[in-house]
């Protein structure tokens, strides 16, 4: 994932979502994961075309559901958008957001009440398994992808599909693209180097950075909103994997064994949380960070936040529009993990759904058709208006324009639709690569999990207790709001009150269905 949104101060929907980073996000505050850290390749463009007997003649409004903020040049962007879709297929596109800070609840609450919706983002982190389980999203068959997006079914590698099946059904068009989900870390550099700080190369060198903002920049903030040092500081350094990023269950990337356990028992569970707590002391986020709904990206593009955790493509966007509008700033990019293994993101990682209920659906597919690969829709949702918000730079960069501040390149929840028809931005693509190059030549590791999708339709009791526990118990321990010692609230409370929710009943499960795709590789 992406979203591309927060600073230090943790937010559970990271916390417990640190599935994106290099992929989706944009300006956001969560997940998790919503999306990463996309890299580009180019490819030929192709239109998306009605088959030959596909009855058009009736004009459809399709219902769409994004995450993320809606951004102040949206309606003018889609409204090109849409002259397009209407031309093409009769359809337009009604958009609306769930922003970050409350996508976790009411995404589910949208399925729940049968809302009108036909298009909606989907991802392995964003209720993908939970909601085609329920029957929130219609099954797609082979037949009616190829018809109503041809395209996309030409070019959609076949492991994506495989990948994107649960029970034998596919609920989701993935995206086609390369990504990692991989926190990093962004600095204030002309805060680091005011305060003759070293670049940062360990967690401890952040936290002194954080406390040293908080005890002399009194009106700035380290950081308010979210913050994922679940990520920074628990999964990737002892590379682990979730299978599902709201559950604290994980296995070790470098294990082929795929044994999976609930990380909260484990010593570096117990040593993390006693650093959040160390860390929320020294003023490195506030108190009331549980609460906060701050967006973290614009906090920190507005100057009211000193750092901000997420995926590389998030940030990356957020250090280009910065270098335009504040270059003494001095935006300065950390992975704190460098040296650690990790995954790419399985194509679901990304993706888009269509609403059991729709009566649209041969519309939303032809429509996804175009996002993907019609070359001026693709590159209006991602990039805003040529001329405007970029400029193109060759067939596969991107310049940013001044105005692209109203309409953030790919931070419009376009990675729903993440294609290899992707652009680079030409300001920051000498950091783009040496990250990503590096990432692909020495710490990228293969895994026969890194694609397993879990069916919880046996445990869906124990997943719902144990997610209560998590923002009851779970939150506070995150956040540093408790010392772990606690005996009310504690470490130990919380790892009591997990196994009642059904947490070992879980984890069985889970190894039940992993076991087989372990045994065939």
């Amino acid at each position: 994932m992406a979203h591309s949104k927060k600073i230090a101060t943790i937010s559970l929907a990271s916390l417990f979502v640190m599935g994106t980073v290099l992929s989706a996000c944009s300006s956001k505050e969560a997940t998790p994961s919503p999306s990463a850290s996309v890299v580009p390749k180019a490819s030929a463009s192709a239109t998306a075309t009605p088959s030959t007997g596909i009855d058009t003649s009736k004009e459809v409004k399709l219902k769409t559901v994004l995450l993320g903020s809606k951004p102040k040049g949206f309606d003018e962007v889609y409204g090109e958008v849409n002259k397009l879709m209407k031309q093409k297929i009769n359809a337009t596109l009604d958009v609306s957001f769930l922003d970050w800070g409350e996508y976790q609840q009411k995404y589910p609450l949208m399925f729940a009440a049968n809302e009108d919706f036909d298009l909606v983002f989907s991802a392995t982190w964003s209720y993908y398994a939970q909601q085609a389980t329920k029957n929130g999203f219609m099954p797609l068959t082979e037949d009616m992808i190829k018809k109503f997006a041809p395209k996309t079914w030409a070019e959609e590698p076949k492991v994506a599909w495989e990948q994107a099946k649960i029970n034998g059904n596919i609920y989701m068009i993935p995206q086609n693209n390369f990504e990692y989900s991989y926190h990093m870390i962004g600095i204030r550099g002309d805060l680091r180097q005011k305060y003759n700080l070293p670049e940062l190369k360990t967690y401890d060198d952040y936290v002194n950075y954080l406390k040293t903002i908080a005890e002399k920049e009194k009106d700035f903030k380290p950081s308010i909103g979210v913050s994922e040092f679940n990520a920074v500081e628990l999964v990737q350094p002892n590379e682990w994997n979730f299978v599902v990023p709201q559950l604290p269950i994980v296995y070790k990337v470098t294990e082929a064994s795929g044994k999976l356990f609930s990380y909260v028992d484990t010593p570096e569970f117990a040593t993390f949380a006693k650093k959040m707590f160390d860390t929320q002391k020294v003023g490195a986020w506030s108190r009331d960070a549980i609460a906060n709904k701050v967006d973290k990206t614009q906090a920190f593009k507005d100057g009211k936040l000193a750092s901000v955790e997420w995926n590389l493509g998030t940030l990356l966007r957020t250090k280009s529009e910065m270098q335009t509008t504040h270059p003494d700033w001095k935006v300065e990019l950390y992975d704190l993990s460098a040296d650690k293994k990790r995954l790419s993101n399985p194509f679901i990682n990304n993706g888009m759904s269509i609403h059991a209920g729709s009566k649209n659906a041969e519309r939303a597919l032809m429509a996804i058709d175009l996002l993907r690969y019609d070359p001026e829709i693709h590159d209006l949702t991602n990039y805003g208006i040529k001329g405007k918000h970029y400029e193109p730079v060759g067939t596969d960069q991107f310049k940013p324009l001044p105005a692209s501040a109203d309409f953030p390149p790919s931070g419009t929840d376009p990675w729903g639709w993440n294609s290899l028809h992707e652009r680079l931005d030409s300001t920051v693509a000498t950091e783009t690569t040496k990250f990503t190059e590096d990432w692909k030549k020495n710490v990228t590791v293969n895994h026969p999990l890194e694609t397993f999708t879990f069916d919880d339709t046996k445990v869906k009791n124990e997943v719902a207790a144990v997610s209560n526990v998590m923002d009851t118990y779970g939150k506070p321990l995150f956040y540093g709001l408790v010392e772990p010692s606690d005996a009310a609230h504690g470490l130990q409370t919380f790892k009591d009150k997990l196994k009642q929710a059904g947490i070992d009943k879980i984890v069985a499960e889970m190894q039940s269905q992993a076991d087989p795709i372990i045994s065939k590789k």
